[in-house]
């Protein structure tokens, strides 16, 4: 496996030239990379918890939750060179790369089928909607599931019924349509309405849900000459341009505070103020808090974070929970001083 970022930057370049084919394999094959991994990491926590949680439902359950953004991440380190943000950012623009080759190409759009598309669609809408600050992997895997064998991505497997996948597709289309990748449902009706779905369910609603500012500019697309034509591809590539940049000045912003406020932060010499923030995210405590709320949230994350749970798991995962535990147990002893505890 490569660099991804510089395979998919080299599918964008191709995609903005209009040779939709040919960037088509190069995210194809960044797309099978990304699934590939999420897959290896899903079968690793399977199998240690069929061989090691004596096949509790309940418990591994709790591990996977627990434990599978941070093996995410170790992996994709590894393999990438990425850490999970990082891939989460190259995962979203190519799918929506992928998806606006199939979309514009002439070939493309026959080649696979309306419920692989749409799935895909779904996928990437998630992914947008949950965002870095949630369990997207899991996300995913309730829609998408990829099949490893002998160490290789054989398939991704739909996860849901044709008519769920299709009913969460509106109402994700529906949150969608307030958020800066708004032009998603456009695609998704124009990739539609040049197939049998036209005059479905699925059709009608996103045709309701980007209104009527797209059926008069569909018209005048379809009646102009070749200057509107040429105007509605560059307004396209523009569209996208901003929403990539934004999104990816956005990252870097997001990635820079928090590098900042972890190298900035020392226990030793910060001030009461920069404890209590740190602190006070790490234990993810919000308005008004008390005693008990602390001493749970403590539970909470030293039994989430415990180096024993994942002592099976490679030297990796052991010093991030080693990590995470001194800082979980220096936080609770600022506030015990702080709030008598």
């Amino acid at each position: 496996m490569g660099n991804i970022s510089k395979l998919r930057d080299a599918a964008d370049l191709l995609l903005d030239q209009g040779k939709y084919e040919e960037a088509f394999g190069i995210y194809d094959e960044v797309y099978n990379q990304i699934w590939s991994v999420l897959g290896t990491v899903q079968s690793g926590m399977n199998t240690f918890t069929q061989n090691y949680l004596n096949q509790n439902f309940r418990t591994a359950m709790e591990f996977k939750s627990n434990y599978t953004m941070p093996a995410a991440n170790s992996v994709c380190l590894k393999v990438f060179g990425l850490d999970i943000d990082e891939t989460l950012n190259e995962f979203i623009f190519t799918s929506y790369g992928h998806l606006s080759c199939i979309c514009y190409s002439q070939t493309l759009v026959h080649d696979s089928s309306i419920v692989t598309v749409a799935n895909e669609f779904l996928v990437l809408y998630t992914l947008i909607l949950m965002g870095p600050e949630n369990d997207w992997i899991t996300g995913i895997f309730k829609i998408l599931n990829p099949v490893i064998e002998d160490s290789k991505l054989k398939r991704i497997r739909p996860m849901m019924t044709e008519s769920n996948m299709k009913q969460r597709l509106i109402s994700n289309a529906e949150k969608i349509k307030s958020t800066d990748w708004f032009a998603l449902n456009i695609s998704l009706l124009e990739y539609l309405g040049r197939t049998s779905e036209r005059n479905t369910h699925l059709y009608q609603s996103l045709a309701q849900i980007v209104g009527t500012n797209y059926s008069k500019s569909k018209k005048r697309y379809r009646k102009g000459d070749k200057q509107d034509r040429n105007t509605h591809e560059e307004y396209k590539q523009y569209e996208k341009y901003e929403k990539y940049e934004k999104y990816e000045r956005y990252e870097r912003y997001e990635k820079q505070q928090q590098f900042n406020q972890q190298a900035d932060f020392d226990l030793k010499t910060a001030t009461e103020y920069e404890k209590a923030k740190y602190f006070g995210t790490l234990f993810g405590l919000k308005g008004q808090v008390t005693k008990s709320t602390i001493r749970k949230k403590y539970i909470e994350l030293i039994s989430k974070y415990h180096p024993d749970k994942v002592a099976e798991l490679g030297q990796e995962l052991i010093e991030l929970a080693e990590k995470k535990t001194k800082e979980i147990n220096a936080a609770y002893e600022w506030f015990k001083q702080k709030h008598g505890i």
